[in-house]
């Protein structure tokens, strides 16, 4: 069979069934609070569609997929560091049959590209975290966060603050349609997130533990590749790797953040030439070739003897406060790593789940063996899917 021949076919497959299942319009006036929200359509995915696109992920073990899919941005407002009230996106996925077993809320990974967002949607965290969960019957939240999507402001890279508000915020708006949808007064949810989505969910479960969703029960939390000790581990491991992408990103947005001059932490001329790298429109690829190879030529000696000795200035300071490994889980925290991994450290998880475990917490570690963090992202994802499916299963026995 010829390439021509099988685009043929897909598109045949993506025109057919198109019409939307999900009554939008109908699902806003039901709920009243969702009314002054802005939904757009980004897309309706028959079953075999689904199908041939998650075959084509390539994930070490099989995904079921049990439904086509409908995706809509959603366009809502939350909290930013100043306590103002700021529009953001994310993306809503349903699945087309209207069988849902939950929610599922996504946390994405370290990006740089506001045109990549979840909610345009991007192919891999957007259409292909939509295709495995909403495609298995989840009602599917995935968050671009604050400077992604419909937000023009800097991104809050790792700030666990605005981080949570704006996924919570997202889930708030996903609990009111599934209640609606399900006419259940709660709903069973499951967060996942990778690398940075992996800071990200451990922030949104501690938060979740102390102030409820309302219309939502937390489950269980799958967080692969996570960077969680920020301050000993995640972003010496950064620099002992040369990882001058994660630490210009950083420097950056807290700067910003906290209100200091970038001089502050990078060396001239990197002080003025990082803010307009990470503006939300350049590649990862660009922004390498303009950074420095080495830590040394990009941040300060003092911030670096800092980080390797232990001592305090503001930036190490606000690190530490941003960390999400020092606490109690009380719902089900599992942790995936790769032994391989050069982005995360695999101490981070391990680290993680030796001070919640002696914190009395509801958690457990999984090893995925010798790979690195895209490895290990791909083999966690089915595994996750599956674990979720089986806690469902046994909730409605």
């Amino acid at each position: 069979m010829t390439i021509n021949l099988l685009k043929y076919i897909f598109l045949l497959l993506i025109l057919t069934g198109c019409t939307p299942r999900i009554n939008i319009t109908k699902l806003i006036r039901k709920t009243p609070d969702l009314q002054s929200l802005k939904f757009e359509a980004r897309g309706i995915y028959p079953r075999p569609v689904i199908n041939y696109f998650v075959k084509k992920i390539k994930t070490p073990d099989k995904i079921s997929i049990t439904s086509g899919i409908e995706l809509y941005r959603v366009s809502y407002f939350t909290n930013d560091e100043n306590n103002k009230q700021i529009p953001v996106s994310g993306l809503l996925a349903f699945p087309r049959n209207k069988r849902i077993k939950g929610v599922v809320s996504y946390q994405h990974g370290t990006n740089s590209e506001r045109l990549n967002s979840p909610s345009k949607p991007s192919e891999d965290e957007g259409l292909g975290i939509a295709a495995v969960f909403a495609g298995g019957g989840y009602l599917c939240v995935v968050p671009d966060y604050i400077g992604f999507g419909i937000s023009k402001e800097i991104h809050t890279y790792l700030h666990a603050e605005t981080t949570a508000n704006a996924v919570v915020d997202l889930l708030r708006i996903g609990s009111e349609i599934c209640t609606t949808l399900t006419k259940k007064e709660t709903n069973d949810l499951f967060l996942i997130g990778i690398s940075q989505g992996g800071h990200a969910t451990a922030a949104v479960h501690r938060y979740i533990e102390k102030n409820p969703v309302s219309g939502l029960h937390l489950v269980a939390t799958s967080s692969i590749v996570g960077a969680y000790n920020l301050k000993e581990i995640s972003i010496p491991y950064a620099i002992e790797n040369k990882s001058v992408f994660y630490l210009g990103y950083l420097a950056n947005a807290y700067c910003h953040i906290y209100k200091k001059n970038l001089n502050s932490v990078l060396l001239a001329p990197y002080d003025t030439v990082v803010p307009q790298l990470f503006d939300g429109n350049h590649t990862y690829e660009q922004i390498i070739a303009a950074l420095p190879k080495a830590p040394e030529s990009l941040y300060r000696k003092d911030i670096l003897d800092d980080f390797s000795s232990g001592n305090h200035d503001w930036f190490t300071d606000k690190i530490g406060e941003n960390q999400t490994f020092d606490w109690k889980p009380n719902a089900l925290f599992r942790m995936y790593y790769g032994s391989k991994d050069k982005d995360v450290s695999p101490k981070d998880a391990i680290n993680a789940y030796n001070r919640m475990k002696q914190l009395g917490g509801n958690v457990e570690l999984i090893g995925l063996g010798e790979l690195s963090h895209t490895q290990s992202a791909y083999a966690a994802i089915p595994k996750t899917r599956a674990f979720f499916d089986s806690l469902s299963i046994k909730k409605q026995e």
